[in-house]
């Protein structure tokens, strides 16, 4: 009685918060929601809400509605974001994201599970007002703090991973305690999830460090780094350890900078003295081509469903969110013949996922959005040779490697686009980019008035 009481007060709680900050601070979700995003645990910590509060289950469901109220608030006060909205509807990110998400919609009239794809749909139509709730409502002034969050975020669970990893006293999800090796969870469902979290941490942490000029400050974030990269080696994640590996590339390629290769090359540097400390993330990694451990079994099959899917549905898929029910009436064979396999029906990689469910013109969707995102960091890289262009450019490469972490991540733990993370990015790239053309527009401006004084 006195726990479902707790419960209470904790959602009222939280309930509060996100109403008070939609009305007063709406800016401020955004950031909430990705500090949110790593407390996955908080589904323990809502009373049960029944079906009509299925949305509301979670810190990072609740703030996501509340922030899509805060959007419909705004168009309904302030006209100006109804023509902001006009333009955001407009922007080609947004037609690409719609063109994906109709795609998915149009699979229901054929889908395998019509159930399974209007729940995936409603989903996706969610996200899709998240993005456009944050393009309406991000500032400027706050176009950092997501970032800042995000970084202090992961540090804060770091304790709480070396803890976990000392004691074997999991939290959460006590399961992943049990046999030879115990990968920290801490407050995600799955160790890889939390390394994700953890990358993106990094990254924001390496951000950070660019564009902040003060020694004490820049020292902080050098041993907030340490701690970052500690904790994702204990998860003993080797996807995420290939995501980091890549991200910090393109990061060098993006952002040619000595200021930036320091910080990477002492990341580096920690790197090798975990894995010299610590054998077993060594072991690990040599065994990255024979698997992925246990699940390297699931992952044949799954994999193996998945290409069989596409080659016999190649044009339309077998409709959003049928993998699983097409996999266990049609391919549980394929899980039979492969030695040791039990487990996941779910797919776990998301290009195989999509190509397997919607088929080349999902895969084709999913390249336009592809396309539009490099787009707006191109256009961000042409505005950023302006003065004091970079303040665009270098937080565009951010989020942009934040979209990259997820989608590399995804291909071994799938939620892609279930990820509110790439909504964020995207919402906030968008949002940049009008912002960093407003200012040029503006300097040009002037530039033309005092040619002509």
């Amino acid at each position: 009685m006195e726990l479902t009481l707790l419960k209470w007060i904790f959602f009222l709680l939280s309930l509060g918060t996100v109403v008070y900050l939609g009305f007063r601070k709406p800016s401020i979700l955004i950031s909430l929601l990705a500090g949110a995003v790593a407390l996955e645990i908080s589904t323990t910590w809502f009373p049960p809400l029944g079906t009509l509060g299925s949305q509301l289950d979670s810190l990072a469901r609740l703030v996501t509605v509340g922030m899509i109220g805060a959007a419909l608030w705004r168009l309904w006060i302030e006209p100006e974001k109804r023509l902001k909205l006009k333009s955001v509807l407009t922007h080609y990110l947004t037609i690409a994201l719609m063109i994906y998400i109709a795609v998915g919609g149009f699979s229901i009239l054929y889908s395998v599970d019509r159930g399974k794809t209007a729940v995936e749909i409603i989903r996706l139509l969610t996200l899709f007002l998240l993005y456009l709730s944050i393009c309406l409502l991000a500032e400027k002034k706050h176009i950092f703090l997501p970032f800042k969050v995000v970084h202090w975020v992961g540090v804060a669970l770091v304790p709480l991973a070396l803890y976990e990893g000392m004691t074997r006293h999991f939290i959460w999800q006590e399961h992943l305690a049990e046999g030879m090796i115990a990968r920290v969870n801490t407050t995600f469902v799955d160790p890889n999830i939390f390394a994700r979290y953890l990358i993106l941490g990094i990254v924001a942490n390496l951000i950070l460090q660019y564009m902040n000029t003060e020694t004490g400050k820049r020292i902080v974030y050098i041993v907030s780094l340490l701690g970052l990269m500690g904790a994702l080696a204990i998860t003993l994640s080797r996807s995420g350890i290939l995501t980091l590996a890549i991200v910090l590339a393109l990061m060098v390629l993006l952002i040619p900078r000595k200021r930036m290769l320091l910080p990477i090359g002492f990341l580096g540097f920690i790197g090798v003295i975990i894995i010299a400390m610590r054998p077993t993330i060594w072991q690990r990694l040599l065994t990255f081509r024979e698997g992925f451990g246990a699940l390297d079994a699931q992952r044949q099959y799954l994999w193996k469903a998945a290409w069989a899917m596409f080659t016999d549905h190649r044009l339309l898929g077998v409709g959003l969110g049928g993998f699983q029910e097409m996999f266990l009436t049609k391919y549980i064979h394929l899980k039979t013949v492969i030695p040791d396999a039990e487990g996941a029906t779910l797919s776990h990689t998301t290009i195989l996922t999509i190509a397997a469910e919607l088929g080349l013109i999902g895969l084709a969707a999913l390249s336009w959005v592809w396309i539009a995102i490099i787009r707006v960091l191109g256009s961000l890289r042409k505005l950023g040779l302006e003065p004091k262009g970079l303040e665009g450019y270098i937080p565009g490469v951010g989020y942009f490697l934040w979209i990259t972490t997820v989608f590399i991540s995804s291909q071994a733990e799938a939620r892609f686009f279930e990820d509110p993370m790439i909504w964020i990015s995207m919402g906030l790239l968008v949002r940049l980019l009008g912002q960093s053309t407003e200012d040029n527009q503006y300097k040009q401006r002037d530039r033309g008035l005092s040619i002509s004084n």
